[in-house]
């Protein structure tokens, strides 16, 4: 016999699950009694803040491909994780994550941190279920991994009642589901193909959370054989390698200007894993959808197809079933396609030289010295903000999982994320960008770090306020920027608090060696740039 919460880990077990990330709870201590047991197996990385371990979850489902895992309370630890699974939901990154819940027989009562789990996550998750017999516990576990992961990959909530996870059964765990693929229609891809081979101008826009290493090589055989630029979707920069000849840049905030006008001037768009949401599309701008333009968009999800573009030719496929096929086409480069591909890539080199920038502190110089400091498979997390400009457009990213950025905006996401990357890849330098306002949403996780030996460097770009938001007033309400100030500890002291290496810098002399001293601290180390208000 065993409790529901000994079912709960045996099936994440099954499911090859390694780490999870917590804050522990009295609505789910038989899960946590069950994790004492398999502590040799299962690294349980317990967390300051449920956002932390649940967004520590969704980064590393980003870096891995497969589900990540975090256990949270009912009531206000469910809800401090939401962001997260907003975070998983935008990004299409496979997301598992498990909630305590009240006592079955207090469902519906409005108990002591009582929510309907189903209403307050079915907007933003791809599954929520409670699980209402121990006994079915396993498939449900095994189905939560493999909706997570079909498709287009995302989040799903699991509710545990907490009787129903101190009960006995005689269930035992159940071999893991498989994982839903979609191949493209064949004839599909032959009108694909019939309009690439018409193109004069043609042009790829990738993004999505579901590339894999084979996918990304396809990818680069398919357009570097055919000679068409690529262009990535907002903050999806690591899809496709930023120095091969092929790539033409990034689409989203700060996109240079030749680029935007190279997609206008395309006359076949084809689309591959990117939703085309707002930051991708300018706004919704792009594509103009005029007569002259074919639009081609291939999405694992079919009502993300035409959902805010009429497209020629939509088809509903998984990125992995679809760069197979693709590899396959006959090669084709059409005439004027190579001169085409080589303009878009002189342009974005013209562009992506980082500029010199007012003030003491020149943060494209800065960026100069950490491309030429850090290894290329260093791992970047960013977090929100005005700041993001430069991590995100002026460092070139070669392989996917080496760029983590919350796609839907969230403030908070860059410490943890770090973190979690760190946690996975202890022999790499990992560089976590923050702004002072994301700091303080979750630099409490630095106590993580330290307890769990995760060493990353944080950079926190401090100009004492809520820059994007003040950018945005100024724009719209001249003159009446307001609620944007900040008071800030000094950032350096408070990582040092932690036991953490904390150093300030004030200007670009001191950035190298600030630099070489955080990758040799042998702790997490935070770098504060002090940058004007």
């Amino acid at each position: 016999m065993r409790t529901g919460g000994q079912l709960v880990v045996d099936q994440l077990l099954a499911e090859g699950v390694s780490r999870v990330f917590c804050v522990p709870g009295e609505s789910y201590l038989a899960v946590l009694d069950a994790f004492y047991d398999v502590a040799e197996r299962i690294d349980l990385i317990t967390c300051r803040h449920e956002s932390g371990a649940a967004m520590m979850a969704v980064a590393s489902g980003h870096l891995s491909g497969t589900p990540g895992v975090a256990f949270v309370t009912r009531g206000p630890g469910a809800t401090n994780a939401s962001i997260a699974v907003h975070i998983a939901r935008q990004a299409s990154i496979p997301l598992v994550l498990g909630v305590g819940q009240v006592a079955s027989e207090n469902l519906g009562r409005e108990s002591f941190q009582e929510v309907d789990f189903e209403a307050y996550f079915g907007p933003i998750a791809k599954q929520v279920r409670q699980i209402d017999d121990p006994a079915s516990i396993p498939d449900a576990v095994a189905e939560a991994f493999a909706v997570a992961q079909s498709g287009r990959p995302g989040p799903v909530v699991l509710a545990f009642p907490e009787d129903v996870l101190s009960a006995s059964t005689s269930a035992s765990p159940v071999a893991p589901h498989a994982r839903v693929t979609q191949a493209p229609d064949p004839l599909a891809i032959a009108d694909l193909d019939r309009y690439l081979r018409q193109a004069e101008r043609p042009l790829i826009i990738v993004g999505g959370g579901h590339w894999n290493e084979q996918a990304c090589q396809q990818l680069h055989a398919f357009a570097g054989d055919r000679q068409i630029p690529v262009c990535a979707a907002f903050r999806r920069a690591d899809i496709f390698d930023n120095n091969h000849p092929c790539y033409a840049g990034y689409l989203g905030l700060n996109t240079h200007r030749a680029l935007w006008t190279r997609v206008e001037r395309a006359d076949c768009l084809v689309v591959i894993g990117a939703r085309l949401d707002q930051p991708t599309t300018r706004d919704y701008q792009l594509p103009k959808l005029r007569s002259n333009q074919i639009v081609i968009h291939i999405h694992p999800d079919p009502t993300q197809l035409d959902l805010n573009f009429v497209s020629n030719l939509a088809i509903s496929a998984t990125v992995g079933e679809v760069m197979a096929v693709l590899s396959d086409l006959p090669v084709v480069e059409g005439p004027g396609w190579k001169a085409w591909c080589e303009a878009a890539r002189a342009e974005y080199l013209d562009s992506e030289v980082p500029p010199s920038a007012a003030g003491v502190l020149d943060l494209g110089a800065m960026m100069r010295e950490l491309n030429a400091a850090i290894p290329t498979d260093a791992i970047v997390t960013i977090d929100a903000g005005n700041f993001t400009l430069w991590p995100q457009r002026y460092r070139r990213y070669t392989r996917p999982g080496r760029l983590i950025a919350p796609i839907n905006g969230a403030m908070g996401y860059g410490v943890p994320a770090a973190i979690a990357a760190s946690l996975a890849y202890p022999e790499r330098t990992v560089i976590g960008c923050v702004g002072d306002g994301g700091m303080l949403m979750t630099g409490m996780e630095l106590a993580t770090a330290i307890k769990y030996g995760a060493k990353p460097i944080i950079v926190v770009f401090n100009n004492n306020k809520y820059g994007t938001i003040e950018t945005h007033q100024r724009r719209y309400y001249p003159a009446r920027a307001i609620g944007n100030d900040l008071v800030n500890p000094d950032f350096a002291a408070f990582a040092r608090s932690f036991g953490a290496y904390g150093i300030r810098v004030t200007c670009n002399d001191e950035f190298r060696p600030a630099l070489e001293q955080a990758r040799t601290a042998g702790t997490v180390a935070v770098i504060e740039l002090v940058l004007d208000a």
